[in-house]
């Protein structure tokens, strides 16, 4: 859900929309549009640097803060720059900066953690419903995208920040840091401290096999 809300697909799809929305034409909208494919492809490339040198949760939390300004930025572009020379410009700006965080420091990361936080033994299925329902969130974004910039334009993207800063949160709240630790290491220190009722821990069971007394009378 997350991932999906932070507007990466909005933006791959509809960014000409938006920025003949500004007073852009059709094929220099287009044009534009390249430049939201190079800065996805770089960006992405930058995230797997990141990924093995930065904390994950200072990276996701940095890259949610961008999102939340980008789509600040770009609410306000379309708000208070309305008809202006310079409105196509900065919103293609803001777009393309909200694109920067995501798929560096957003996207990159959702997927390593899928692999990190998912119990070894159902972490299979488990991937399977997620992929799944990033792919169902991610139509659910494209069918209502339009409706929302055609009902409420600009508020759009309010919306959007929205989403994001509650991300934000949940991710600060709950999300625990896992660099540095193997999947083994990673899923016991998940049990120690997240399911303490459920947790069993191998020193407290007794090793010694149980003994029985063939000679004992029986009354």
């Amino acid at each position: 859900f997350a991932t999906q809300f932070t507007g990466v697909n909005a933006f791959m799809y509809f960014t000409p929309i938006i920025l003949r929305q500004t007073g852009l034409g059709t094929e220099a909208a287009l044009i534009a549009t390249i430049g939201d494919g190079l800065v996805a492809v770089g960006a992405t490339f930058a995230g797997i640097w990141m990924i093995g040198r930065f904390p994950r949760r200072v990276t996701l939390l940095g890259g949610l803060g961008g999102v939340v300004l980008a789509h600040l930025g770009l609410g306000a572009t379309l708000l208070l720059l309305k008809g202006s020379e310079i409105e196509s410009y900065v919103a293609l700006g803001f777009i393309l900066l909200a694109l920067l965080f995501i798929q560096m420091m957003v996207s990159p990361l959702y997927w390593l953690l899928m692999s990190e936080l998912f119990p070894m033994r159902a972490r299979g299925v488990l991937t399977g419903l997620s992929v799944s329902s990033q792919w169902i969130f991610n139509a659910t974004v494209a069918f209502l995208f339009p409706i929302f910039l055609h009902a409420i334009g600009p508020g759009t993207f309010f919306v959007f920040a929205t989403i994001n800063v509650l991300s934000f949160c949940f991710v600060a709240r709950f999300l625990p840091e896992t660099k540095g630790f193997s999947l083994e290491k990673l899923e016991t220190h998940l049990k120690e401290h997240f399911s303490p009722d459920t947790a069993v821990s191998e020193e407290a069971v007794d090793p010694a096999p149980l003994r029985i007394d063939r000679h004992a009378d029986i009354t």
